[in-house]
């Protein structure tokens, strides 16, 4: 968890990819949530870590050069493909500010977990280790209706 005190409208870009299959995707997620929580708060970037299968959605915000800075650092990553720039949007208030990374995911090592919704195949935010914000829940909700590409996979 990041304890960011800066206030005031930051940039914040998402962006949707792939990771490569492997044996373990899992490891691939725990490499980026560390190499994310090293160095983000040196950054004052912040953001969370949507993970569904092999699909993440992640959301970046901070400074914008700074944040432009990283996400040309994941474009190089060969741990992602078919990575989609999915929003860029200036003067917004941080939704995860707490957090140099907050993992999101269908598991019990989420810092924001996800549940299966009753409706076919979607998902929904349940209660996780944290309290969530509107702001946070808001941002979640619009990372989860695009990994995979759809509101419902």
């Amino acid at each position: 968890m990041a304890d960011n005190t800066s206030t005031g409208p930051v940039f914040r870009l998402v962006y949707r990819s792939n990771l490569i299959a492997s044996d373990d995707v899992e490891a691939q997620v725990a490499d980026i949530l560390a190499t994310s929580r090293r160095n983000n708060p040196a950054r004052g970037i912040t953001g969370a870590l949507v993970v569904w299968d092999e699909s993440v959605v992640q959301t970046l915000e901070g400074d914008e050069d700074a944040v432009r800075a990283l996400y040309a650092t994941i474009e190089r990553d060969p741990r992602h493909t078919g990575l989609e720039l999915v929003e860029t949007t200036p003067g917004v208030e941080r939704a995860f500010g707490k957090w140099s990374m907050a993992r999101v995911a269908d598991d019990g090592d989420s810092d924001i977990a996800l549940g299966l919704r009753a409706w076919e195949g979607g998902v929904d935010v349940v209660g996780g280790r944290a309290m969530t914000t509107p702001d946070e829940d808001r941002a979640v909700a619009m990372m989860r209706e695009r990994v995979g590409g759809t509101a419902t996979r």
